[in-house]
């Protein structure tokens, strides 16, 4: 029996059948999912809110111009009087009022309007560490949003790889498939000729069903998967494509610590982290400056219509003071909160430095460990390979036993698995690697 390479029946099964579908290749299933993913869209609205926030929060710090407007209409007339003398007597003109006066309300209705701008001046320092602050969480949901596209990444390169893992577990079904259907007929000519028991021919049938029963099951995981990475790109999941093999090759690093170094300067969760205590800290300062007195600058004009009582118009320019002279403590207390989350926010920030390092030397050891796995797959899969091809020749020449060539096959068909699953430990290992040291 001829046994045909994978990757040639790989590219046999690519072409087979009555249409080709899409090519995709990780590089372009990435940018798919990268512009349009779900997650990621929701991420960089996010951002945008922030931004946004960033800049009302600098609005703050202008003045705050308003016009105010009123119609009202007496229910009740109204009567002031002021008896005769009521305000003194002068020596030059007497009594004031020299009689008894008084002075009815205006009936109808009563317009009122006023225009005003009012400028914060001591809370400038206060506002401009509010602006400062949110400028802090607009870097944190940038922060967020590369956080999401590396996770999203590692995500679909996952996928990838076990399309391609279970595309290349049904290739190896498919040979196994026309192993046994070469098996049986050989089997059952010799059956026919009374060199091989019945039970043998039924053996070799049974073990070509389980393959064609595996096959069909592999099939549904690949449609299955499929679906997945349809899903991940944001496109219907019945769109057919295929994906490209990957090259084994392996990229250690030169040295971990340089890595290691690598990602605490580029993980978005490290930045985070550092991030955090910043905002911590300006929170602190904020609620410190609380202690300061409001002061504000303020115009204002204001006129009357259809009133004769007082005069229609005023206008003023002041300063406004407004300060909290006790508290009952609520701010010491405010403050020793903040505190406490600056503290917290360094040790946070401490942790995540540890657990970046621990990632990173794990993820160099799972690639050195991966790539040592293939070189024993490969070996034994050539072994394998080998030794079904001697025994299947053996049998064909009558100079061995049928459960020989079959226990062959099964070893045969444990070496591909097993290099099925090196290759995608190596891939898998790479893939890590570049999300420990914060690369898409």
């Amino acid at each position: 029996m001829t046994h045909f390479p994978v990757p040639l029946l790989l590219i046999i099964a690519l072409y087979a059948g009555p249409g080709r579908a899409e090519t995709l290749s990780l590089e372009e299933a990435l940018r798919l999912a990268l512009a349009n993913n779900t997650a990621i869209v929701n991420s960089k609205l996010q951002l945008a809110a922030a931004g946004d926030d960033v800049a009302a929060l600098r609005t703050t710090r202008y003045p705050r111009m308003d016009i105010r407007g009123g119609v009202s209409h007496t229910l009740e007339d109204q009567s002031y009087t002021f008896d005769q003398g009521v305000w003194g007597t002068y020596p030059a003109i007497g009594e004031v009022p020299a009689q008894d006066i008084t002075i009815d309300s205006a009936d109808g209705t009563t317009r009122i309007w006023s225009a005003g701008v009012t400028q914060p001046l001591s809370q400038q320092y206060r506002l401009g560490l509010s602006v400062d602050q949110g400028e802090v969480k607009e870097d944190m949901a940038g922060e967020l949003v590369r956080l999401t596209e590396q996770d999203l990444a590692l995500v679909v390169k996952q996928s990838y790889f076990e399309i391609l893992q279970t595309r290349n577990d049904l290739a190896v079904s498919r040979e196994a498939i026309v192993f046994y259907q070469s098996l049986t007929e050989l089997v059952a000519n010799y059956v026919a000729q009374d060199i091989a028991f019945e039970y043998e021919l039924l053996e070799t049938q049974a073990r070509l069903a389980r393959r064609q029963l595996q096959a069909d099951s592999q099939r549904a995981r690949l449609a299955t998967l499929k679906e997945r990475m349809n899903s991940l790109l944001s496109r219907p999941l019945d769109t057919p494509f295929e994906v490209l093999e990957l090259p084994r090759e392996t990229i250690f690093p030169r040295d971990p610590e340089d890595a290691i170094a690598t990602a605490l300067e580029q993980r978005p969760d490290v930045r985070e982290s550092q991030l955090k205590i910043r905002d911590a800290e300006l929170g602190y300062d904020i609620k410190k400056a609380e202690y300061l007195p409001d002061v504000d600058l303020s115009v204002r004009y204001t006129r009357l219509y259809d009133n004769t009582l007082i005069p229609d118009t005023d206008a003023y320019v002041g300063l406004h003071a407004r300060w909290e002279i006790y508290d009952w403590g609520r701010k010491k207390n405010e403050l020793a909160s903040k505190s406490s989350e600056i503290r917290a926010a360094t040790n946070n920030a401490r942790q995540v430095e540890d657990r970046v390092a621990i990632d990173v030397q794990r993820s160099v050891r799972a690639i050195s460990e991966a790539d040592q796995s293939l070189d024993v797959a490969e070996l034994s899969q050539a072994a394998a390979r080998e030794k079904l091809r001697v025994l299947t020749n053996q049998y064909r020449q009558n100079s061995t036993l049928l459960q020989n060539v079959l226990d062959a096959e099964k070893n045969m068909d444990m070496a591909n698995n097993e290099y099925n699953r090196a290759v995608l430990s190596v891939w898998k290992a790479q893939a890590e690697f570049e999300r420990a040291i914060g690369e898409l």
